[in-house]
């Protein structure tokens, strides 16, 4: 499909796949701090300023793609990776497409549409055994040192024309902004385009 293999010694680039990355999850509100006689749960913003606490967290092992890019993947201390997921289960929805056709029409939507997700077809080379999307708002950070030694759990890369894309992809995401796509209607106008939408919007005030 769109990947290839990567030799274990090559450096780490944009668009290598990993496994087994660990994702750190934490609550600000209900955070377990570590002292001499046992833990004791904290809110951070008790905490005080730039000061350093020891605290038990939960650690998920995930898959993760390499978003950085690629000077920085190779000279940087850190390196972040988009959490990758099976595909559905990330759009919820519970049934597969019956055919090919409901297959193509879902995944080409939702590259058209959904910005945050980067589609990854199934591919058992790469241990994908369905359709998978990288999602650009789960963002694992790994010392660079450390998966430099964790290449073994490489298992592979994104080829040429899928790494153009997803580059494409990434900066397209990150330079968003958010705006409402109504706001220089005229009132008609606007009137007429939110029949046509299932939830109310709010008019600006030169639409109202």
């Amino acid at each position: 499909m769109i990947y290839e293999t990567v030799a274990a010694d090559r450096p780490i680039r944009q668009g290598d796949i990993f496994r087994h990355v660990p994702r750190v999850d934490m609550s600000l509100t209900s955070l377990p701090v570590v002292e001499d006689d046992g833990t004791r749960e904290e809110n951070w913003q008790t905490i005080e300023l730039n000061s350093e606490v020891t605290a038990v967290l939960s650690v998920k092992s995930v898959t993760g793609i390499v978003i950085t890019q690629n000077c920085d993947a190779q000279r940087g201390e850190y390196i972040c990776l988009a959490q990758v997921d099976p595909f559905l289960a990330v759009l919820g929805e519970e049934k597969q497409p019956r055919n090919p056709d409901k297959w193509q029409s879902l995944i080409i939507r939702q590259a058209k549409t959904n910005f945050r997700l980067f589609y990854l077809p199934a591919d058992e080379t790469v241990g994908f055994s369905e359709p998978m999307v990288a999602d650009f708002r789960i963002i694992l950070r790994v010392s660079h040192i450390d998966l430099e030694n964790f290449t073994d759990k490489r298992v592979g890369a994104l080829d040429r024309v899928a790494g153009e894309h997803f580059r494409e992809s990434i900066a397209h995401f990150f330079r968003r902004y958010a705006y409402n796509e109504w706001y220089s209607l005229t009132k008609e106008q606007f009137e007429a385009y939110s029949r046509r939408c299932e939830e109310p919007l709010e008019p600006f005030p030169w639409q109202k």
